[in-house]
């Protein structure tokens, strides 16, 4: 019997299409990151994945062959393969098959014997809908072309699952020492020798379920799908929403996230009795194509047997490794506040305060974060991300919300946030994603277990939680925030800066009860200075603690962990570190009292220019107005070069960094980043601009001789202070760091001025 022999992939083309891949990747908008060890990659015979958009047909490949340098064949639609002889002709070359290729699982069963990987799709088309579980949790798509929901196409495991018996079948001819068989098998699969194909053999065949995801999904106009109306006139609706949702993936900033799991071996999956059938029932086989072939309606007994058992064999691992297969989905904030909205429909609830929906869609974040098993989107990984959802400043949370509000989805009217009627209709297959991208969020996450879980726990504890757990909650979200910091600026790329640093004092914010006889009704938020940390104001902490006062002591970004974190921050984002401590202590206490240091201190003063109306009094400790250092006026000068220098030759710049030498070597950084230099500079310009608007009680305390801040700094601030009467204490100190070391009474001083405030409230 004569078979169809396909024409081998060309390396030369493999190669120049690898190649070029690259270069198109480095022009799209798409940023690809794989998620696997070199042992997936290397292990793995065939790899399964989801598919819901046209171009990623071609990206495994492509990151296979970066990772290992391996071919791969792929199955693709044969429709592809009946047009241009050309184009049919490139797709065999870089090891495209077409799915109605006659003897086909024997063709990739040898492919995968020469050490070629495999790559199928075995949902058999795009899901676009991302319905992949029903009611029952049974796993099945829906076909546009049938217009109904059927099972995923079984054939790799089938063809995995034969592998496996074909490869029992050569170990049990090598025991018969049958070198005629093995030879004829050799020369079939085209090995180059006996012990090539016992080496192959004996290795067990492995299935990679693997996940590709999206986000986010965008559903604004793009320019190519502009350009190709223009060009051919109005779009039938189907291409329409693809060039729209897919010109989105590949034009826009979106992220693809490809995860491997865990490589599945076939062996495990017969029993012992059903080896010793199979043995029996592939010997006298000598073809690929036959083995392929056996099936129910064998005329032999155990030919028969063997084939049952393989088709259900193969119906029971297809569903494992299609679970397998879905629990990879990259889980992102659209996931989660998708399934939340669904949640809330299913409960009754149509509207709600926007506050109260972002307060239950923290508390789900949160929750997922620390469920096991569940891959997060790496913006989840920062606690950063969900931190901001609880001010509404999650820049996530608020893409995800237009995109929803542009589609008619949802309606954000007097701070409440209204779920619409069209979120419960049925869209058509080739709508959905344009129309009801919740749903699709929404179904691709449904197989993760701990989404629901952490949903449900988010709601129900909701209305349990006081204000205290609350500032708890924060707390910890600040202090994880400051570890992930930690370790994202202790890569090698930073070695060379994070090596001469002296700091070793725990710079983690720190939150304190109060230990004293009497709970004060004002809670305090100790603001450390430029360079440092919380550990610059600890002392002063534990101090007030005694005192009986709530305190925090909240970390700047950019702090406490690389010279290098802090020239990638601005001053306004060390005002966020301020206000959030603020926040955090404003639900633990009637009023709050602000100290600050330094840097500190010019941010305590803009801070109290915006009159909320729980900031009881501000005392502020050698604030900057004026610099000892007559160099600092060249800051900006430098500053403005090293951006220069930087665009011009991608270089670090002229001097990124100065050294500083500190008072405190163990809890300020040694270098100064002059980006960081310059928005201080900013800050404390700011900062005076607005000195007259700052109406609170305030103490300023100031050494008299320090070497930093020139001494004089506090008159003029409490000069330009008019709308309030500000006290001011000067300390006898050529020292710049008073309140560390105490100096002159700092301390106390400011304890004195916090406790006067708590009386008089």
């Amino acid at each position: 019997m004569q078979h169809f022999s396909p024409p081998d992939i060309n390396p030369q083309t493999y190669g120049w299409s690898v190649r070029a891949f690259s270069t198109v990747k480095r022009m799209l908008g798409v940023n690809i990151k794989l998620h696997a060890d070199r042992n997936q990659v290397e292990q793995g015979h065939i790899f399964l994945f989801n598919h819901f958009a046209r171009f990623e047909t071609f990206i495994p490949q492509y990151l296979i062959y970066q990772e290992q340098k391996a071919y791969c064949r792929s199955v693709a639609s044969a429709e592809f393969f009946s047009g241009d002889e050309r184009f049919t002709n490139y797709l065999h070359a870089v090891g495209a098959l077409p799915n109605n290729m006659p003897n086909l699982l024997s063709v990739l069963a040898k492919d995968i014997l020469r050490g070629r990987k495999v790559i199928i799709f075995p949902e058999g088309g795009m899901v676009k809908d991302k319905k992949i579980m029903s009611a029952k949790g049974d796993y099945s798509v829906f076909s546009p072309t049938a217009l109904e929901r059927r099972k995923h196409h079984s054939g790799a495991v089938r063809l995995a699952l034969v592998l496996d018996q074909f490869k029992q079948a050569v170990q049990c001819a090598h025991q018969r020492n049958d070198h005629d068989l093995l030879e004829h098998w050799v020369e079939e699969i085209g090995l180059d020798s006996v012990e090539t194909l016992l080496e192959r053999c004996h290795e067990p065949t492995r299935i990679v379920p693997s996940n590709i995801t999206f986000y986010p999904i965008r559903i604004t106009e793009n320019f190519l799908k502009n350009s190709v109306e223009r060009l051919t006139g109005k779009l039938p609706k189907k291409y329409a929403e693809e060039l729209l949702i897919e010109g989105n993936l590949m034009l826009k900033d979106t992220d693809m996230d490809i995860r491997m799991g865990k490589p599945i071996e076939m062996a495990q999956f017969w029993t012992w009795w059903e080896k010793i059938v199979v043995r029996q029932a592939v010997e006298g086989i000598t073809g690929l194509n036959d083995l392929f072939a056996m099936g129910p309606q064998s005329e032999q007994f155990l030919k028969r047997l063997a084939g049952t058992r393989l088709r259900n064999k193969t119906e029971q691992v297809r569903d494992q490794i299609m679970e397998d297969m879905y629990r990879l989905v990259t889980v992102n904030l659209s996931h989660i506040a998708s399934a939340l909205i669904l949640e809330f429909l299913d409960r009754g609830t149509d509207t709600l305060p926007q506050s109260d929906f972002l307060h239950v869609l923290y508390l789900a974040a949160r929750y997922v974060s620390h469920e096991q098993g569940i891959h997060l989107h790496r913006s989840l990984l920062y606690a950063e991300t969900y931190r901001n959802l609880r001010d509404g400043h999650c820049e996530e949370i608020k893409q995800f919300l237009t995109s929803a509000q542009r589609a008619n989805l949802v309606e954000i009217k007097d701070d409440n946030i209204h779920f619409l009627p069209k979120l419960k209709l049925e869209h058509d297959f080739h709508d959905v994603r344009m129309e009801n991208p919740i749903c699709v969020y929404a179904n691709e996450c449904a197989p993760v277990d701990g989404i629901k879980t952490a949903i449900h726990r988010a709601l129900n504890h909701k209305q349990e939680l006081t204000l205290d757990h609350w500032a708890q909650y924060f707390f910890e979200d600040e202090v994880h925030a400051y570890r992930q910091a930690k370790e994202r600026f202790s890569a090698p790329a930073y070695e060379e800066i994070n090596t001469q640093q002296t700091a070793t004092a725990d710079a983690s914010p720190f939150y304190l009860a109060p230990t004293g006889k009497e709970v004060k009704k004002t809670s305090v938020l100790l603001v450390h200075g430029f360079l440092a940390s919380p550990a610059e104001m600890i002392g002063l902490g534990h101090q007030l603690a005694e005192e009986g006062y709530w305190v925090y002591g909240p970390r700047l970004e950019g702090h406490g962990t690389s010279p290098c974190d802090l020239r990638e921050q601005s001053w306004q984002d060390w005002m966020r570190s301020l206000k959030l401590g603020y926040d955090l202590l404003s639900m633990r206490s009637e009023k709050v009292i602000i100290v600050g240091f330094s840097t500190g201190g010019a941010l305590t003063l803009r801070f109290a220019a915006e009159h909320d109306p729980k900031l009881a009094g501000i005392c502020a400790i050698s604030t900057p107005l004026r610099f000892a250092n007559p160099n600092l006026m060249f800051v900006p000068l430098i500053h403005h070069a090293n951006r220069l220098a930087k665009w011009l030759a991608a270089q670090e710049g002229i001097l990124p960094y100065i050294i500083n030498e500190s008072e405190h070597p163990d809890i300020n950084y040694k270098h100064i980043p002059i980006r960081a230099l310059h928005e201080l500079r900013l800050l404390v310009d700011d900062m005076e601009q607005n000195l007259y608007r700052v109406k609170c009680p305030t103490r300023l305390i100031q050494g008299d001789q320090e070497k930093v801040v020139k001494p004089e700094s506090a008159r003029l601030i409490r000069a330009e202070m008019a709308g309030t009467t500000p006290e001011l204490v000067m300390v006898p100190s050529t020292r710049h760091g008073i309140v560390t070391e105490d100096i002159g009474g700092t301390r106390q001083h400011i304890i004195d001025f916090v406790n006067r405030i708590e009386r008089n409230l």
